[in-house]
């Protein structure tokens, strides 16, 4: 299976209120691999994600995704036969546009400089990018908190456009999908609630009435000009136009699983659109009342979070884990729902046994993963309150179950109810009802 992780998106990251201490990303990233799922990062993920750059800043990441190449995937809209570092600096051009507004940095200077200093080489290696005497090396001192994340941009790249074996594409649609393209679409489904369509409209309005044509298809544009302007539902059109453009990078990309999740004050995009849908998973049956748990306990989760890479790597290149892996990933390509169902419990019984003995710790937590024959389950995320793990954040939105369930007219907090378990932000009402 393959994962847009927009929960790396920087913008989505600083929105959310994203922090390095926060580790709860790096534990979904970590049962991703153990799973075998691919995470596809997109263009400006490799260059504009302070998540990213802090996986990417540790030589023990860098190690484990050197061993696991196909573990993370790039893929970009560069043109069909690219060489591998133009088709991973795509971003860096994006960087270069005029107006353009960096997610992870303070101002666009420093990956402006670096996105100089990189296509001008033809070469990421951070070494003789900061080499004493360059101009980065000169502006960015040695040890400082902007240099080590400038480092790890290029170390990303480097590791894409340099390492053998690492799974490169280009994107296989023929008419990429924009932000507004997604608005648009959303705002013209029938029966649109509300609370939904409200934002969704606001920000077109706003778009056609401050954005000139040729540019509302970047956000960092449509950011700018709210940041100038301050309108009245200043947040919700910024968070609306967020989960839009994620939603149209999985769209672009064509990935299967993993969409924009609900961001406050914001239309829940995910769920109205059949491709991508806002889902990791999907409830085992329409009558169930919850995800499907396959029983990873507290201390199971707590092993995890506290493992280095090169400890799951050992994990992931174990033999009976790997030949459980294969099989429901086989299952998963095959489309055969009920091998996978019996192959995933299996593959999740083989790890727990690799993991080190943890105390319980408090807080309750379920590895969840329902499998459905439509390939949009079993990514394996932790749900519910997890404080010591930091997983209060990133949990799991919507299916395409959500999606049918809703245009069949069944009441959308029941919809929400049965398909979530909502973290730190508890059970989940209608608009209005909270």
């Amino acid at each position: 299976m393959e994962i847009y992780a927009h929960w790396l998106d920087g913008e989505h990251l600083r929105v959310s209120g994203w922090g390095p201490q926060d580790t709860s990303l790096a534990v979904m990233l970590k049962i991703q691999a153990l799973l075998g799922h691919t995470v596809v990062l997109s263009d400006v993920q490799l260059i504009d994600s302070h998540a990213v750059q802090a996986l990417f800043e540790t030589e023990d990441f860098r190690s484990f995704v050197r061993g696991c190449p196909s573990f993370l995937r790039c893929t970009t809209a560069a043109p069909a036969g690219s060489d591998p570092f133009a088709l991973v600096t795509t971003g860096l051009h994006r960087a270069l546009e005029p107006g353009w507004l960096s997610s992870s940095f303070d101002t666009a200077e420093p990956l402006v400089r670096l996105s100089e200093a990189v296509l001008e080489r033809g070469e990421a290696n951070p070494g003789p990018l900061f080499a004493r005497g360059t101009a980065l090396g000169a502006r960015y001192g040695e040890g400082g908190v902007i240099r080590r994340r400038l480092e790890a941009v290029a170390w990303t790249l480097h590791h894409f456009s340099r390492e053998a074996g690492v799974p490169l594409g280009t994107s296989a649609v023929t008419r990429p999908c924009s932000y507004r393209d997604v608005l648009e679409e959303v705002a013209e489904l029938p029966g649109l609630p509300g609370h939904d369509y409200a934002p969704v409209e606001r920000t077109l309005a706003y778009l056609d009435e401050h954005v000139e044509p040729s540019n509302r298809h970047r956000r960092a544009v449509l950011f700018a000009q709210l940041d100038a302007t301050d309108p009245p539902h200043r947040t919700a059109m910024w968070n609306t136009a967020t989960q839009a453009w994620n939603a149209a990078v999985q769209r672009t990309l064509g990935t299967d699983g993993a969409s924009p999740r609900s961001l406050p004050e914001a239309a829940d995009i995910g769920l109205y659109l059949g491709r991508p849908t806002d889902a990791l998973f999907e409830p085992a049956g329409p009558g169930t009342t919850a995800p499907a748990e396959h029983g990873m306990a507290p201390g199971n989760l707590a092993a995890v979070a506290e493992l280095g890479w090169q400890d799951i790597a050992k994990i992931h290149q174990d033999e009976v884990v790997t030949r459980r892996r294969d099989a429901f990933q086989a299952a998963r390509r095959a489309g055969d729902a009920a091998a996978a169902d019996d192959a995933l419990p299996a593959l999740l019984r083989a790890v727990r046994r690799k993991l080190p003995a943890s105390a319980e710790r408090p807080g309750r937590l379920a590895w969840a993963a329902a499998e459905t024959g439509l390939g949009l389950a079993g990514a394996g995320l932790a749900l519910g309150t997890g404080e010591t793990l930091g997983l209060v954040g990133p949990a799991l939105a919507f299916g395409l179950a959500a999606e049918r369930l809703l245009r069949g007219g069944r009441n959308r907090s029941h919809i929400v109810n049965t398909l979530m378990t909502a973290g730190g932000r508890g059970t989940w009402v209608r608009r209005g009802e909270a």
